[in-house]
Parts: C-alpha cells; structure tokens; sequence
C-alpha cells in the first residue's frame, strides 16, 4: 500500500507541474534560488504573510512538504482499519448441523440440514426457526440435544456472545453507538487541533481509537464491547478532521485541491487491505481488534519524530518563531534556502474565540457552516447508505469489501484532477448527483445490473466525500477552520446513524430506500448553490477577513451581473439605433431610386 501511494503520489505531481509550467507557473529552480537568496537579503526587514513565503521563499511544493504529506496522509491508512473493524469483528460466523448417530437426531439433522440449504446467505433467522423447531418436537426428551453448533464461536462476537433471534439487534446496536461516538468526537476533536494543535489533535485522536479496539479485544461481555466501541469511535471521529487540515495547510494554495484529494487513497487502500490481514485473522476476532490496536499505535511511534506542525496554526496562534521555523526547514529541504533566513511573519488579526460558535455573529460564513453541515449529513446517509446496500455482491465478505475500497481509487484519481479543473464546487455536485443517480437506478434493477449501479453510486459518493472536506476548509479561516470541519463532519454522523434505518424502510417497498437517497443527492446539490466556488481563493487568516472576503465575492458577482445587464441593454440600444439608421437609410435608397425611375419615364416619354 505505501509504495503504491509514493507511486501514485509521484504521478499526480508529475502530471501537475508539467500542467502548471505549460500555464506558464515558475517552479523551483537554480535561478529560483538564486531570486530568493536576493529577496532574503533585501527584504529581511520587511513581514511577509504565509502566502508569500510559500510563493517565494518555500514553494508550492517540494520534497519537504511532500514528506509532511506521507506523514500526516497516513493516518488514514489506520483510520481506514478503526473505521470498519467491525466488518470483520461483527460479521455472520460460520455454523453447522450436528448429528450424534442418534434416531432422534436424524430427525433433527434431517430438517436442519434442508433448512440450511433454503436459507438465504449470511441469514441467521434460520438458527430462530431451527431453535424453535426443536423445542416443538423433542417430545419427551429430557436428555438435551444439540441440533446445531458454531463452527468457531471465536470467529465474531455473533458468536462468541450469542447474538442471534432476539438479541439479534445488539449487532446493530453496537454499530449505531460507534457512529455516536464518532458524532461527538468529530466535533470535539475538531476543537482540540484547533487549540492544541493540528499535530497533537491527529495523535490524540488516533490513540483514543486505538484505545477502543484494544479495549474491545479484550472484553468478555457484550455491555464491556458496547463502551469500548464507543472510545473508538469517538476516537475515530477526529482522525479524518485534524489530519486532512493537517495535510493540505503546508502546502501552497495551487496544490491544496489535488493533493487534499489524495489523502484518501491511504483510505482507499486500507479499506483493500484489511481484507487480507481479516482474513488471516479470520477465526478470532480479538486478534484482528488488537491488530487495529497496534496499528494505530504503530504510527504514532513511527512518525511522531518526523511531522511538524502547521505553520497556519502556528501562526495564527501567536507563534510567528515556531511558524517560521518549520518555513524554513521546508525551504531548506526544496533545496531553496541554505544558510539564509525568511522574513518575520505577519501576525493575522488575533481573536479568543477559536471555537466554531465564533462564526455565528459573521453571516456569510454562518450559511456555508450550515449549507455543508447539511451536505456532509447527505454524503454520511448515502456513502452509508450505498455500502450497506452492496450486500449482494457475489464471493466472500473478503472479496467483497475488497472490491468496496478498489472502486474508490478511480473515484478518488477523477475527482483529484477535476477539482482543478472545473472547480471545487462543481465537481462536488457533479459527483453527488452521479452517485444519487446510481442509487435510484440500482433500486429499481436486480442481479448484477442492480450492482453495477449500485458501484456507480459508490464511485460518485466516494469522491463526493473526498471533495467535500477539501471544499469545507477553504470556505473557512484558519482560526476556526479545524473546528468547521469538525462540527460539519460531527453533524454528518446523524446521516451515518440515519441510514441503516433508511434502508429498513424495503419492508415498506424494495424501491423506497433509493428513492430516499437519490432525493437527498438533489437536496445537496441544491445546497451547493449557495456557497462559492474556492478554487485559486487565497486563505484568510481570521474571521473578519474572511467575512469581508465572502463580501468582496458577493460585491463583484453582483457588479459582474450588473456589468452584463449595462452591457446587454447598451448593446440592444445600440442594434436599435443601427436598426432604426438602416430603415432610414433603406428609406432614403427608396426614394432616390424612386425619383430616377421617374424621371427616367419622363425623359422617354418625352
């Protein structure tokens, strides 16, 4: 999977500089280095911002910040395992008939084993009627008999804590308080990194989810799972926040979009991988939850002594010398600073409100907060919502969620590129009304037509997900940009909660399900109308310049319309005047010919 992500990597930046030299971008070079020793000397007296170290001092992008990126993308890589440990730690365990030679047991095993052949796959109804069966008809008996038996009672917590007919709904009991947890610690981990720290805020939470599964593998009662599946998830909930923040602010503004993309194939490939390490653990789920465990803790020891904090954050905190060091140290590893210093930084505006509760009082960022809240709910309820629903597709669970996470590359490789090309916005609502029409379609198909539709919706959702957390933190300033994404991804988690009960709702009628999540893909592409577009926006620092920004936009968009409107009415003014001269001219040719063809009449008459 790493080599994989450094090849992939190493194309997408490639492709894009050879995309920005052709738009005529200047990159590093000798010559650059050159010009920045020059300004370094000339220009140490004077504050530079954030942005313009990245443009003449640092770079947009360049070895240093392209190993921050590794470092602070792979969390994801365990996310990814936390995330859907439960595929394997909560999935349908393997069970057989039991035959002891005994008259009364062929009755039994005759009937359990046609029943098993009836049944529809991964259905444990089946063992309810089985159960049933037996207490109908054992008669007499006061020897208990065994009609049936789990083939490894280790395999799934199923198993092992019998969760079957009447305390069948514990299983997704247990997944619904995992997505609980996620909800509040999307928000609260999102304040974290946004006091503490996008660094500290990516460690704490990877640790606390980490926490859970080792707590989970080794409780001996469903009440003890229950809590610990809550600590991860609450865990979880803040890894996706304080990392993606993490990833894309050292970079410059030109390469936030794709490489912020990128951060989801670390998803993408653990969602692949997991398959292969669950199936190697495949007969005890414990030793697959503590693998979690350790893999999570694995890359907080292996990386904790190499990634560096954001010089956003750092700045905006109060901590221009920390910012300006670890500028440096980028510049010094893109081979564009040797023995020089940068420039002291410029200070944005400081304000004590760093919560998400400070947008309140700025009205244009008060609607985009609630504008992509809702939209993150949508893509909660349909990415959920799609994947739950894929259940048909045919081979092993193994298999199966292989093919869940490999059709999220594409995906994800389509929406890096389009988000520089035809926008942020409109990628994300071209890709949310591609996967709301693969869900309708899928609702209404059967067999491997309904599957293939049913990917379709996946592909779309998939990078709509991706697009959407890369589309939040540029509509917000640094100073709450952390705490936004946060809450926006904590109310996403009620579309997560939402959608096992949306798919219930087939009881009602097979195609209601996909209906509902088709008519929630158009809500959110009707909702992204109403925020801008970032793509090329420069990031501001504070609130106020934020909102003064989102004024700015609404101001020269209204000038544009006016600017049309003065333009259209001139032009139509003037094609009237034009029309009005050429009739009259037309006129005049008339007349004149008019007043020849006469006296032409009177010289031959006379």
């Amino acid at each position: 999977s790493f080599i994989i992500i450094i090849i992939i990597t190493t194309v997408v930046v490639v492709v894009k500089s050879t995309m920005m030299n052709d738009l005529g971008d200047d990159y590093p070079d000798d010559d650059d280095d050159d010009i920045n020793t020059t300004n370094t000397t000339s220009n140490t007296t004077s504050k530079i911002t954030v942005d313009e170290a990245f443009a003449s001092y640092v770079g947009q992008i360049g070895r240093g910040q392209l190993k921050q990126f590794l470092l602070s993308s792979s969390a994801w890589l365990p996310a990814a395992f936390l995330t859907l440990v439960s595929v394997f730690t909560q999935r349908t365990p393997e069970w057989e008939c039991v035959n002891d030679d005994d008259e009364n047991d062929d009755i039994f095993y005759s009937y359990c084993t046609e029943q098993k052949a009836k049944r529809i796959e991964d259905d444990l109804s089946v063992l309810c009627s089985l159960n049933e069966y037996y207490e109908e008809n054992k008669k007499n008996n006061t020897e208990e008999i065994i009609v049936w038996k789990w083939t490894n009672k280790k395999q799934s917590i199923v198993s092992e804590f019998n969760l079957i007919c009447k305390e069948e709904y514990k299983v997704q009991l247990a997944s619904s308080m995992f997505f609980v947890g996620f909800f509040f610690g999307a928000g609260l981990h999102g304040q974290l990194s946004d006091v503490k720290g996008r660094r500290t805020g990516v460690y704490a939470a990877v640790l606390i989810s980490s926490l859970g599964a080792g707590l989970a593998s080794i409780s001996y009662s469903y009440s003890q799972y229950f809590v610990a599946v809550f600590i991860g998830g609450f865990g979880v909930g803040g890894i996706g926040v304080a990392s993606f923040v993490l990833c894309t602010e050292p970079l410059g503004i030109s390469w936030k979009g794709i490489m912020g993309i990128g951060t989801q194939y670390w998803w993408a490939l653990g969602i692949c991988s997991m398959s292969f390490f669950g199936y190697l653990m495949r007969e005890s789920w414990r030793m697959y939850s503590f693998f979690c465990a350790l893999l999570g803790c694995g890359y907080v020891f292996f990386t904790f002594s190499f990634l560096k904090e954001s010089p956003r954050w750092l700045l905006a905190n109060g901590k221009p010398n920390e910012a300006k060091e670890v500028l440096e140290f980028l510049a010094k590893k893109n081979g564009r600073l040797t023995f020089e210093r940068l420039p002291d930084l410029k200070e944005p505006e400081k304000t004590e409100n760093v919560n998400v509760s400070a947008i309140f009082p700025h009205k244009k960022l008060k609607l985009r907060l609630m504008c992509m809240a809702f939209v993150f709910a949508c893509n909660g309820l349909i990415y959920y919502g799609i994947s739950l629903n894929v259940g048909n597709l045919a081979g092993s669970i193994y298999m199966n969620n292989f093919l869940s996470g490999l059709v999220e590359i594409p995906s994800h490789i389509a929406a890096q590129f389009a988000v520089d090309i035809i926008g942020r916005r409109t990628t994300l609502m071209s890709l949310m009304s591609l996967s709301g029409f693969g869900a309708f379609i899928s609702g209404f198909l059967k067999g491997k037509q309904r599957i293939f539709f049913a990917l379709v919706g996946r592909f779309g959702i998939s990078g709509s997900f991706n697009v959407v957390y890369l589309y939040t933190t540029e509509l917000f300033p640094t100073i709450v940009r952390s705490a936004a994404l946060g809450s926006c991804s904590m109310i996403g988690r009620i579309g997560s909660i939402s959608a096992p009960q949306v798919l219930f709702l087939r009881v009602i009628s097979p195609e209601l399900p996909s209906i509902v999540l088709a008519l929630f893909a158009l809500l959110a592409v009707l909702t992204c109308t109403l925020v801008p577009e970032t793509h090329g926006l420069v990031l501001e620092e504070s609130l106020d310049g934020a909102e003064l920004q989102a004024c700015g936009e609404e101001m020269t968009q209204n000038l544009a319309i006016g600017s049309q409107f003065s333009n259209n009415f001139t032009q139509l003014i003037v094609e009237e005047e034009d029309d009005e001269y050429n009739d009259n001219d037309d006129g005049a040719r008339m007349l004149g010919t008019t007043a020849t063809d006469s006296s032409s009449s009177m010289a031959i008459r006379e």
